[in-house]
């Protein structure tokens, strides 16, 4: 395990967590703030950080160069550091931080080191560290949402999760009712984890990972998902109309709430799109299929 960390400000916070997320961090944390950001509610002017020390961590020394490489191209950063982490030091620092969590009260996240509630109605066992997706980033979690709340959706569905990550969305579309679920994902590494990740969960008959979908498909999924990020979302709107039935809805995450815009412009044509859900500074948005 890498870690790379380093000072910025904290208006840059967004904009480099992405790139951090792309070139493969498991993990973003900001911290150590310049001033106490526990203000009273009640004073006029609440204190926050102009400048922050961000942590990022990676599995492999080249995802964690390769990060380090877009840093300091892109962005004025101070105290800059890059280690190298102990299994040890790793798994103590790590595991003690994770703990289950529940979306839409129904389906549960839960590490294989935690004891999860009891008698969950959905329990999807993840564990963090190996591929983006864990339900603790905004972008997950607000995906993770709307599938519990649309169970009626999801029932017999065929689910394609456009940059499946560790697998966790489509393994959870499975879960709360899907009947099959393609998962697309162009890392080989985190193809491997999502489908140990399958495995464990007792889903891997229902759920195929590859690395491309293949230009004669159309029409296929009831449901797409997309948590990825801006710019391909843009890109591959073509693609995910062909993919999707007459009728059939796309949700669109990695989205921040200052590009929704962008995006409702591009996909407007020939999809009905809305504004989903928010978390912070994150949005989600659901599109129809028109044709």
């Amino acid at each position: 395990m890498y870690s790379l960390s380093f000072d910025i400000e904290t208006e840059e916070f967004l904009r480099i967590e992405q790139v951090l997320l792309f070139a493969g961090a498991v993990s973003v944390t900001q911290t150590l703030g310049n001033c106490d950001v526990f203000d009273e509610p009640s004073l006029s002017e609440i204190a926050k950080w102009s400048t922050c020390r961000i942590i990022a961590l990676f599995n492999t020394r080249p995802e964690s160069d390769f990060a380090l490489s877009q840093v300091r191209e892109a962005f004025r950063v101070g105290k800059l550091k890059q280690d190298e982490l102990s299994d040890t030091d790793w798994s103590k620092s790590w595991r003690k931080e994770w703990s289950p969590q529940t979306f839409a009260e129904t389906l549960c996240i839960c590490p294989s080191w935690c004891r999860p509630p009891d008698n969950p109605s959905h329990l999807v066992v993840i564990d963090p560290g190996q591929a983006f997706g864990t339900g603790s980033h905004e972008t997950t979690s607000l995906c993770l949402n709307w599938l519990g709340q649309n169970l009626s959706r999801l029932e017999d569905a065929h689910v394609i999760d456009y940059g499946s990550g560790s697998g966790i969305l489509g393994i959870s579309a499975i879960k709360l009712g899907a009947a099959y679920v393609t998962g697309v994902e162009l890392d080989a590494d985190a193809i491997v984890v999502s489908r140990d990740n399958a495995m464990g969960n007792g889903v891997e008959r229902k759920i195929a990972f590859v690395d491309r979908v293949a230009p004669d498909v159309e029409n296929v999924a009831d449901i797409l998902i997309a948590n990825i990020l801006l710019k391909p979302i843009l890109e591959l709107e073509p693609i995910f109309h062909r993919l999707l039935k007459f009728d059939g809805v796309l949700l669109l995450s990695g989205i921040l709430t200052s590009q929704v815009d962008q995006v409702v412009s591009t996909y407007s044509e020939r999809f009905s799109i809305n504004l989903a859900q928010t978390d912070g500074d994150w949005a989600l948005l659901r599109a129809v299929c028109l044709s």
